[in-house]
């Protein structure tokens, strides 16, 4: 594994998503810039084309009425929803990305909650529109993302008779653009408010750290989510071919058919992966059998896997290394615009989140005998605060330092380590502090047949609940007692697990395949 230090790519100085759209069509002009599947055909959108039906919704959308107005946007991944993204945010809009797996009364109330005007949604949500055309007032505009056609052929006509409202309208990068609602593992979504300048310094400060590996990027993540947002803001200034998986029933197939170079994922698709090919390689028992399995499962091109959204456990990072793929772990927050660290494609630590990204610096605070301390950070890619609510965004921040709430320290070479959440730290009688994540972690590793795991304590007493994959091991649920108590062997004496509960069924997880922490004890 590489390990030395080398200086930061150059980047172009792009202010905003406007800029970045003229760029990329500049740049890569007749260029695929999206490839995708509907009914059976594979289509591919140009960089240019992709530049001028943003511009012609846009318009379209400067002809209804609909300027500094708050958009909401619902659906799967698709060309729609990104042209729809990228038409509201260039004409001084604000976008309002839903979560598809949201049922209608949470839409309705963060459709209320922001102040939306403007309902976007594809037909699959249609049942959610006529909710909201029953029970909401604020919404004065419904549009189908299956309607994009027609928005483009009407801001075509407008832009062919002269029309420049919005090719002419000028970007105030530091103001509001968008509104993330958190999926965070505990309490109610808040609404994160960000600009065109943290969106696009988060942008650039990735590409500063690692360049994109050439042929096809995979966007699988769902495009709401900020880590699959600016992932996709990665492919188009790097130029690289964005195929859309349109649906997870289809993610085995797009990467045979595709076989990209480049994808974003979550921790849990990283390690499903993984024990895939692992499996295959057991049947296979072939010299190359761990190669051609990864073949198998990822395709023949995948060189480069950017984890995000949750921790990844130092294992899969070495283990897809021995296969040629390289997996760069990273950490951040819907506050920070996504990254706030993250290793680089030719300098990384397999146990760490990486390094600072530009344009943002980060400082330990109240640090324990360890080095672990709260996360603090601040720079241009931190969030503008949280939409009406003062009292969250007040509560967020120590003067322009943002309040991460997530415990890690700093090595001397600058690598950031995740210990846990602040909010989860176990303070047991003793006064001694436990991290259920890095238990949790280190767990996993030690006894490979528990899938999923969440610690926590009951009466001063260490609980680890686990998630057993019977499947292929059948005997795990007798051995676990006996491991569990090999691996106490491991840890200093405060941290040892007093009681195991196994699941039959596997945890809640939050819509970025998060384990929901708040129903335990």
């Amino acid at each position: 594994m590489k390990n030395e230090n080398y200086p930061l790519y150059p980047v172009e100085d792009i202010s905003n998503l406007k800029e970045l759209l003229s760029y990329a069509a500049e740049k890569y002009g007749d260029n695929t810039a999206f490839t995708f599947e509907r009914k059976k055909e594979v289509i591919n959108i140009s960089y240019y084309r992709f530049s001028s039906e943003a511009e012609a919704i846009g318009t379209a959308l400067f002809e209804l009425g609909i300027q500094n107005t708050k958009v909401a946007l619902i659906g799967d991944n698709s060309y729609e929803w990104i042209l729809t993204y990228f038409a509201v945010v260039n004409s001084g809009n604000i976008i309002v990305p839903i979560d598809k797996l949201f049922t209608a009364a949470e839409v309705k109330n963060l459709v209320e909650h922001s102040d939306a005007e403007v309902f976007v949604y594809s037909d699959a949500y249609a049942d959610i529109a006529e909710y909201l055309k029953e029970n909401v007032a604020v919404v004065r505009h419904y549009i189908t993302l299956n309607d994009a056609d027609k928005l483009i052929d009407v801001g075509m006509r407008l832009l062919q008779n002269g029309d420049r409202s919005f090719a002419d309208y000028e970007i105030d990068n530091n103001a509001m653009t968008a509104i993330l609602y958190t999926s965070g593992t505990t309490g109610t979504p808040k609404g994160v408010m960000l600009s065109h300048d943290n969106i696009t310094k988060n942008m650039l400060s990735n590409c500063r750290q690692m360049l994109a590996p050439a042929g096809v990027g995979l966007i699988v993540l769902p495009l709401h989510h900020i880590a699959g947002f600016v992932g996709l803001l990665f492919m188009l200034y790097y130029g690289v071919n964005a195929a859309i998986n349109l649906s997870l029933r289809n993610l085995a197939a797009d990467f045979v058919n595709y076989k990209p170079g480049l994808v974003v994922l979550v921790p849990l698709f990283i390690e499903t992966f993984y024990k895939q090919i692992h499996y295959l390689s057991a049947k296979d028992n072939s010299e190359n059998s761990l190669l051609e399995a990864s073949k198998k499962v990822l395709g023949e091109n995948l060189s480069m896997i950017i984890s995000g959204a949750a921790p990844l456990d130092r294992k899969y990072v070495d283990g897809y290394q021995d296969f040629g793929i390289t997996v760069l772990n990273g950490y951040g927050l819907t506050e920070s615009s996504c990254s706030i660290s993250m290793n680089r494609n030719q300098y990384l630590r397999s146990d760490s989140c990486g390094l600072i990204i530009p344009h943002c610096e980060v400082k330990i605070v109240d640090p324990d005998e360890n080095g672990n301390g709260e996360i603090y950070a601040k720079g241009d890619i931190i969030m503008l605060g949280y939409y009406k609510d003062e009292q969250s965004t007040k509560e967020a921040f120590d003067g322009q330092w943002l309040k991460t709430g997530d415990i890690g320290h700093l090595d001397e070479d600058g690598f950031l380590y995740i210990t846990g959440r602040k909010k989860n730290v176990i303070v047991l009688s003793n006064g001694k502090n436990v991290y259920p994540e890095e238990l949790e972690s280190a767990i996993a590793e030690y006894i490979p047949y528990i899938n999923e795991i969440v610690v926590y304590a009951e009466n001063d007493l260490i609980v680890a609940e686990v998630f057993l994959d019977i499947e292929n091991a059948p005997d795990c649920a007798s051995r676990l007692d006996g491991d569990i108590m090999d691996f106490n062997h491991t840890q200093a004496s405060y941290k040892n697990i007093g009681k195991t509960l196994i699941r039959e069924t596997e945890f809640d997880k939050t819509t970025t395949k998060k384990i929901k922490r708040n129903y335990t004890i």
